[in-house]
């Protein structure tokens, strides 16, 4: 059975794959977004060094989520009220990230706050079971998530939830400039190499838009307290781990959404936006 070829006059019999004619800066976004979501993109293969320049996406992915969690929200809250569409808006962006950030955060907790030594606490947060620590971050995560989303009307939702995500995935980056992977494999290592200046530059100027069109002059205050949280991890991630895991990402993402959610809220109360 011969198999079709080209001749000089006509394309290929192949079909060239969907993400052959968006070019690069494109293809990238496409593995940050089936890295980070559960979301439809094009199954693109990825090779050594894609997954660490996908990171300069990651608030722009922090944007397309929280995109689709406002959708709910908005969708859900003229019907039953503002405190239902919140653990709707909670639940999406769960569902669509695949819940990977929550897991993250569950883990890190347990391994932080449930062994001795770092290889025993890195032990722990390989394991697939979730503990006291792990278990009691998570409810309380999701628990404050709905009840800072709960407050909100329409405009004052879409800045906190918008402004929530992209920060706290600016956040990662952070992370990953300050601390060494723990290990040569996993997650934490296929992107704890920073990105370079340029890369930076697209992801800085991703943050500082969506904080700027949603927040004006007070754009910076959700970057500080998200800031907080980086900081504060890192420190403990540090002292107990040695260094950076992918688990230690995911929980980067959750407490610097928490924090920065809840400063838009708090500004949101105060009038100020």
């Amino acid at each position: 059975m011969s198999t079709p070829s080209s001749d000089a006059a006509g394309p290929s019999w192949r079909r060239p794959p969907p993400w052959s004619t968006l070019g690069e800066p494109l293809r990238i976004l496409a593995v940050a977004l089936q890295f980070l979501t559960r979301l439809p993109v094009p199954r693109i293969p990825v090779v050594d060094g894609d997954l660490r320049r996908a990171t300069a996406a990651f608030p722009l992915v922090g944007l397309i989520v929280g995109a689709v969690g406002f959708a709910a929200f908005a969708a859900t809250s003229p019907l039953l009220g503002p405190a239902v569409a919140a653990v709707v808006a909670v639940l999406t962006t769960v569902a669509v990230t695949g819940a990977f950030h929550e897991d993250g955060l569950a883990d890190t907790f347990d391994g932080l706050w449930g062994g001795w030594e770092p290889a025993r606490r890195i032990e722990i947060m390989r394991d697939s079971r979730i503990g006291t620590y792990g278990g009691s971050a998570l409810i309380l995560g999701l628990g404050l998530r709905v009840a800072l989303l709960a407050q909100l009307e329409l405009g004052a939702a879409a800045q906190a939830i918008l402004v929530g995500h992209v920060v706290s995935r600016a956040g990662i980056l952070l992370q990953i400039r300050w601390l060494p992977p723990v290990a040569d494999r996993g997650t934490g290592a296929q992107v704890a190499e920073p990105i370079g200046g340029v890369g930076l530059g697209v992801a800085a100027v991703t943050t500082a838009a969506v904080c700027a069109a949603s927040l004006g002059v007070f754009a910076a205050v959700p970057l500080a307290a998200a800031l907080l949280g980086v900081a504060a991890l890192r420190r403990a991630a540090r002292r107990k781990l040695g260094g950076l895991t992918g688990d230690v990402l995911g929980a980067t993402q959750q407490v610097g959404l928490l924090l920065a959610t809840a400063s838009v809220v708090a500004m949101s109360r105060a009038g100020l936006v």
